[in-house]
């Protein structure tokens, strides 16, 4: 039987102070349109190419969180007792979807036919979301956990030497750092009351790294330390203004 875990993340959480505010700017910076949604309350997606983005006005105070699919829900939370955990809650059931969390993870079974795939208009620079980041801590221990969670194997990143990745079956591929790529500082949660290192958040493809570059900073973005060059890539880091960061890479 299939493992109940699917290898897909349909999107990122941001945790947000003012989804107005947030909402506002990130529309700015990739250039979309606001739109009604039908969202539940406190949260806005933008859409990107497989792995969107969702921000999160009831997550402010907590770490940014990866979204990964299921069909099967019930044993998917059963699956995830058995693995090593800080915490998991219980399964929340609403109409449009059931949702469970795990550490910084949410398993969620959406109740609706899957939209057909289709492309999402890409901005000309910031191009889609093509790997999402976990920060981990010891790197075997993580390596291990996520394999287990997924029922894949990890291997070498072939765009970012020497990280190891866990391929997913679209959207983007998840890279497990041990802050060789990132360098990034922690972060204290005064509601966790501990320390973590979360940023940056995903990796956004982009065609020309220089006029990325120059993009977010005229759009207001924090980007602390310029363009850098590491295990094969050239990126920056840039923060949003609740400080949620996320890494341009050049392809």
């Amino acid at each position: 039987m299939q493992h109940p875990i699917l290898p897909f993340m349909p999107a990122v959480f941001l945790p947000v102070s003012n989804l107005k505010r947030s909402t506002e700017w990130y529309a700015d910076l990739l250039e979309q349109p606001i739109v009604p949604r039908q969202d539940g309350g406190g949260i806005y997606y933008f859409d990107f190419d497989g792995t969107d983005m969702i921000l999160d006005s009831n997550a402010w105070g907590f770490p940014p969180t990866i979204m990964f699919d299921t069909q099967r829900v019930d044993e998917s939370r059963a699956f995830c007792e058995t693995l090593p955990h800080g915490f998991i809650t219980d399964i929340q059931r609403l109409d449009e979807v059931s949702f469970f969390n795990i550490n910084s993870i949410m398993v969620c079974k959406a109740h609706r036919a899957p939209e057909s795939d289709r492309p999402k208009p890409a901005h000309a620079l910031l191009n889609r979301i093509s790997r999402v980041i976990v920060h981990a801590e010891q790197l075997t221990e993580s390596i291990g956990w996520y394999e287990t969670f997924l029922d894949r194997k990890a291997e070498t990143d072939a765009w970012i030497h020497e990280l190891p990745l866990i391929r997913m079956d679209r959207g983007a591929h998840l890279l497990i750092d041990d802050n060789r790529l990132c360098q990034s500082p922690r972060v204290f949660y005064e509601r966790l009351q501990l320390d973590l290192r979360v940023n940056p958040v995903a990796i956004i493809e982009t065609v020309d790294i220089e006029a990325a570059h120059e993009y977010v900073i005229s759009k207001g973005a924090q980007v602390e330390r310029g363009i850098e060059e590491r295990l094969g890539v050239r990126f920056f880091i840039f923060y949003d203004p609740d400080h949620n960061g996320l890494m341009v890479c050049e392809k």
